[in-house]
């Protein structure tokens, strides 16, 4: 029961006050408010054995998304619901791997009830421990499961309540339903049975149990997730602000992006043709990189998946070379295999500038790729210090503006002013940085901007943030791991080594 590494999303189901029994549950475990959407994300970072998805939030703010759990079964990591949200999600999810225990969920799995009104209720906040506002459809469903009540007045109780929207479905209410609809001595009856008894809470017993049990088998891990997650990583994973303003705010912020794209095309040189990586030489570097983090930063900063995936595209860029001719060699190879004419004058030389014509694009230059690899240069900490510094301008110009947005012309301005470039060519410098115009979750190139708009506009500084800007600007960007030399164009900043010594660096590579 001293297993730390269970963490536990619960809240409202949980007892307000818990006797000694549920206390020693509760301690062995890494307890956690209910989730909400890139809370499970968040949490793969500590490495638990186990998730137990009890509560979650999904009215007043995103709810924890079907794909979160996926990436997290695929990450190896057990997955359990019941009770309430966890219920439903592990009905739902159950052919993927999701464990579901406890009599709500075995409800959704046989059909008995099928909406998310079933176990939603309003709660106060933590600050009152969760405590419920209204009553659970699955609650009165258990309560009324019993011998004591008329059947068909049971059936049209619950009909009638799961016709009232689930948050005005208030005690008083339902006791007002239950004496008009069961009678006096029926209806108290079901006042100390919702009272004295929860199904939901026997449910999140049984479920944290369950996890605390070490599990008979490794939970087998897949590749198959990640990749649906990509801006929901840039938003939730501790990265995001950090890289956003580098790409914003730093001279060498287009040279990094190239770098990386450079080195995903000889990943990709590799793959298509045929080359893949030993396992135990992904495992070293895997491996590296967490101690790379846990070394600069003290912790680690993503998923394990996360630096599997980028051992992954450091090993098959070194091998494409290696085994391909050469960084030039790797990179005509991958060009014949996109029909690019290397016979013409300058072709073998101009490959890389064709190829990197041909793959701008968002969907082939992931934001997230370009904040994993930047989390390896020693601008990252600068980078975080700057971005926490705008982040609490750009609050202030919220809460001042009321709702008021900057106008895209004064983005555009204020882009021109920042990058040294005509206001007519902002978007290709974004573009050049990462930073497309196309909206999505993390924002694009204007939500970007926005973001830093406030603490670039102000005449008189009113918080730290000139002195962590100018540390930021004078960290040169190191190029990703495992790019080859040489490196790329001229017009590049200056370099350095990322965040490890000269001999770390080179085991990774």
């Amino acid at each position: 029961m001293a297993d730390r590494r269970v963490i536990v999303f619960a809240g409202p189901t949980l007892p307000r006050h818990p006797d000694a029994a549920w206390k020693l549950l509760l301690g062995a475990c890494d307890l956690r408010p209910p989730a909400q959407r890139g809370d499970v994300l968040d949490a793969l970072v500590d490495r638990p054995d186990a998730l137990v998805l009890i509560d979650g939030f999904y009215y007043s703010v995103p709810a924890v998304t079907h794909k979160e759990l996926r990436y997290a079964l695929d990450a190896g990591v057990r997955v359990i619901g019941a009770a309430s949200l966890g219920a439903l999600r592990a009905a739902e999810m159950a052919p993927l791997g999701m464990i579901g225990v406890g009599k709500v969920y075995e409800w959704y799995r046989s059909g008995v009830i099928d909406g998310d009104d079933e176990v939603a209720i309003l709660h106060a906040a933590a600050e009152q421990d969760y405590r419920g506002l209204t009553v659970a459809l699955v609650e009165l469903r258990h309560a009324l499961d019993s011998p004591d009540f008329d059947r068909q007045a049971a059936a049209a109780l619950v009909a009638r309540v799961k016709a009232l929207p689930f948050s005005n479905r208030h005690p008083d209410v339902i006791a007002d339903l239950a004496q008009r609809m069961l009678g006096s001595g029926s209806a108290e009856i079901l006042r100390h049975r919702l009272a004295e008894h929860s199904v939901k809470r026997d449910d999140a017993r049984l479920a944290i149990e369950t996890a605390l049990v070490p599990a008979e088998a490794p939970v087998p891990r897949r590749r198959d997730s990640g990749g649906f997650l990509t801006f929901y990583k840039e938003i939730y994973l501790r990265l995001h602000s950090a890289w956003r303003v580098t790409q914003t705010l730093h001279p060498g912020a287009a040279g990094f992006v190239r770098d990386c794209r450079v080195r995903s095309l000889l990943a990709s040189a590799a793959l298509r043709s045929g080359i893949l990586p030993a396992k135990e030489r992904l495992r070293r570097l895997t491996t590296g990189l967490e101690r790379l983090h846990r070394q600069a930063l003290g912790t680690l900063l993503f998923p394990e998946p996360e630096y599997a995936e980028e051992a992954r595209v450091i090993a098959l860029s070194r091998e494409a070379c290696r085994r391909l001719g050469g960084r030039q060699g790797a990179l005509e190879d991958l060009g014949r295999r996109f029909g690019i004419d290397l016979d013409r004058p300058h072709g073998s030389a101009d490959v890389e500038e064709d190829l990197l014509a041909l793959t701008a694009h968002p969907d082939l230059t992931p934001g997230w790729w370009l904040a994993r690899a930047f989390s390896f240069t020693p601008a990252l900490r600068a980078a975080q210090e700057a971005a926490g510094r705008a982040a609490d301008l750009h609050a202030c110009f919220e809460r001042w503006a009321d709702g008021s947005r900057v106008v895209r012309a004064d983005l555009r301005r204020l882009a021109a002013g920042l990058w040294s470039c005509p206001p007519g060519e902002v978007e290709e410098e974004g573009r050049r940085r990462g930073l497309f115009e196309t909206p999505n979750l993390a924002g694009g190139l204007w939500g970007a901007l926005e973001r830093v708009a406030a603490a670039e506009s102000l005449r008189r500084p009113i918080n730290s943030y000139p002195e962590a800007r100018k540390a930021l600007l004078a960290v040169p960007l190191a190029p990703p791991p495992g790019l080859p030399p040489p490196l790329a164009a001229a017009h590049l900043n200056s370099r350095t080594v990322p965040i490890c010594t000269a001999d770390e660096r080179s085991r990774l590579e």
